[in-house]
């Protein structure tokens, strides 16, 4: 398996949290709560997890290889951007 994770330090992070989420459940498996979240892509899993001590997001890409990781990273990235308006961020992914 090949995994790749990434936090998003915001105010907003448990906010990003639920309503990537619930945008994602339009379409494929997710589940969620205030503080963790699950998404099953057609090309891997996403976990989500809220840290309210350091206000971030921590999201882990997990595929069966490097190409459907790419995918899912690529998925991710353009709904955090397209959610995220009104402050820029920038994922940055690191190996697990």
């Amino acid at each position: 398996m090949h995994t790749e994770t990434t936090s998003i330090q915001s105010e907003h992070a448990a906010k990003y949290l639920v309503t990537l989420c619930r945008h994602f459940a339009r379409k494929v498996p997710a589940t969620w709560s205030d503080t963790e979240g699950s998404v099953e892509f057609p090309v891997g899993s996403t976990t989500m997890r809220f840290d309210e001590g350091s206000s971030s997001l921590v999201i882990v890409c997990q595929s069966e290889d490097s190409e459907k990781l790419q995918m899912q990273k690529s998925i991710i990235a353009s709904h955090v951007e397209m959610f995220s308006r009104r402050e820029p961020i920038e994922l940055t992914w690191q190996p697990v």
